[in-house]
């Protein structure tokens, strides 16, 4: 049960956060970071769909169409379609959220449907696959308000 609290906590400063984006900022290119926020977004978003969907094949990936915009080695500097929109993908965002938060409750104990290794980490439960996508969305938490401090 705490993993789900602490992705709650996590995912409601990630939407503070990026509430608190400028207007105009979310697609602008920094120096420094090789992506935008609204590429950030969308990765923590699709990131969060591929773990959680390999830790259990009955959770369903909203939005799998986003992966040719926000998976790793995706950039938003060699998107040849439209993204997702901003208020497309706070919607996503939020109601991911609340998805998590319902369809893993009593869950977290279950063995992962596909054991996924990442370095020396092995995901092999449910639990350790959203603490992955916890800590995940802290990374990208942490680049997002670099960008905007950046931006001031």
């Amino acid at each position: 049960m705490e993993t789900l609290n602490m992705f709650e906590y996590s995912r409601a400063a990630l939407l503070i956060a990026l509430g608190n984006t400028k207007e105009g900022t979310w697609d602008e290119r920094i120096e420094g970071f090789p992506n935008t926020i609204r590429w950030n977004a969308g990765h923590m978003y699709i990131t969060a769909e591929d773990y959680l969907n390999k830790a259990d094949k009955t959770y369903e990936i909203i939005y799998p169409e986003w992966y040719e915009f926000f998976i790793d080695g995706t950039s938003p500097f060699k998107w040849d379609k439209e993204p997702p929109t901003v208020e497309e993908i706070m919607d996503a965002l939020k109601n991911q959220g609340e998805r998590i938060m319902e369809f893993f409750n009593g869950k977290l104990d279950n063995a992962a449907t596909e054991t996924v290794d990442i370095r020396y980490l092995k995901l092999d439960t449910v639990d350790a696959a959203l603490q992955f996508v916890t800590w995940h969305d802290g990374i990208h938490l942490g680049i997002v308000k670099s960008m905007q401090y950046v931006m001031k």
